[in-house]
């Protein structure tokens, strides 16, 4: 059974004020400024979501040339399976796939700046483990070493979803069927390795770095 509060004096011996340390997080919304270890984790994360904005910018742009090459195909390969001699390269498709090898050049250039990142958050982690007094959390609840676990995590979901970019790339122009050429348009319009949880951690990222 719960016991009574007592009616003793808040100044009683057996009890001390505790302080709590305010996250940097408040500090941000209160002078809009932040030093070493904290700042350089929020610019950190500030620039993984600017890579990704980017990543989404040329995917966006790849679904209307995919789309557009499967466009040209398709009755083009309807042709074929009706006997037809038309051939399965159409006029302008190699317009289209050399704008799509441009994207996925550019896809992978994001790719390339975001490998950088784990590296530079885990140093950072580092720094905070040889500053063995610091013991509680840069921002709200996450140890220092979450942020290159996560940014690792975000990172090797998009070298993945490259590989299908990638793929795509490569054999879209050359299906020789109208369900292979579904099969390639579907697989890059939905980014299966980029999924909910995926979302979710670069949410949870920003959260934790006061930008969201």
């Amino acid at each position: 059974m719960c016991s009574t509060p007592s009616n003793k004096s808040s100044t009683s011996p057996h009890f001390s004020p505790v302080t709590v340390k305010d996250s940097p997080v408040k500090k941000i919304h209160q002078c809009g400024n932040l030093t070493g270890n904290c700042r350089r984790l929020r610019d950190l994360a500030a620039e993984l979501f600017n890579l990704i904005q980017e990543w989404n910018t040329q995917h966006l742009l790849g679904v209307q040339i995919v789309k557009s090459i499967m466009n040209l195909k398709h009755p083009v390969l309807i042709g074929c399976d009706m006997g037809s001699s038309t051939q399965t390269y159409p006029d302008g498709l190699q317009e289209l796939c050399d704008e799509l090898s441009e994207i996925v050049l550019i896809m992978e250039r994001v790719v390339e700046k975001m490998e950088v990142i784990p590296r530079q958050m885990r140093s950072v982690a580092t720094l905070e483990k040889l500053n063995s007094m610091n013991k509680a959390p840069l921002f709200l609840t996450w140890p220092s070493e979450k942020f290159g676990e996560v940014s690792e995590e975000i990172l090797e979901a998009y070298k993945c979803e490259l590989k299908i970019k990638n793929k795509v790339k490569r054999t879209i122009a050359h299906s020789t069927s109208i369900e292979a050429l579904m099969y390639y348009t579907a697989l890059w319009v939905h980014q299966t390795d980029v999924d909910s949880k995926i979302d979710l951690l670069v949410e949870s990222l920003l959260l934790e770095t006061g930008h969201r």
